[in-house]
């Protein structure tokens, strides 16, 4: 066991990704944020496993899938397929846009929690202005948070809202 969360623990850290971005241009480096994030998430779910790849970093722990509606004001929802977590686990999207928030359209969907059938939904779009990009970040736990992953919950907001300085210098 000791030895499959050291062998998890260090491809999160040694196959990182950078790639190009989608509309062509140069993408940062997030191989340091994505090794804070792991940290991070190792401290709190020893077993989780995480990645880095293009401009996306997601990590989880004890998840499956689940059929449940998509999030949409109105009309009945269409139903989906989405990965979430089991009663003790966690699943996070965390995907880098070169844009800042103050100059771009604002998303459709507000930052919050949202219950959803099976899991509550944390919905969270920090920003850096000063190097003009920001981050989508979706997070999914059980519809039962206990106060350990509320406290994650903190400190991850915490790590994202300073995610400016785990970029490269260059593109500070």
């Amino acid at each position: 066991m000791k030895k499959t969360l050291i062998l998890n623990f260090t491809l999160c850290l040694v196959l990182p990704i950078s790639a190009v971005a989608q509309d062509g241009g140069e993408s940062p480096s997030l191989t340091k944020l994505h090794q804070a994030i792991a940290e991070l998430v190792v401290r709190h779910y020893p077993k989780a496993t995480s990645h880095v790849f293009e401009q996306t970093i997601g990590f989880e722990y004890s998840t499956r899938i689940y059929v449940t509606r998509l999030v949409r004001l109105g009309s009945e929802a269409p139903l989906t397929v989405a990965r979430g977590p089991m009663a003790d686990g966690v699943w996070c999207n965390v995907f880098y846009r070169a844009e800042d928030l103050e100059t771009r359209a604002r998303y459709a969907r507000n930052e919050g929690v949202t219950k959803r059938e099976f899991f509550k939904e944390h919905v969270y779009y920090p920003n850096d202005s000063r190097n003009e990009c920001h981050l989508l970040v979706t997070l999914r736990l059980p519809l039962e948070t206990t106060k350990e992953q509320m406290q994650f919950v903190k400190e991850l907001r915490e790590l994202l809202n300073q995610f400016g300085a785990y970029l490269p210098a260059k593109d500070r």
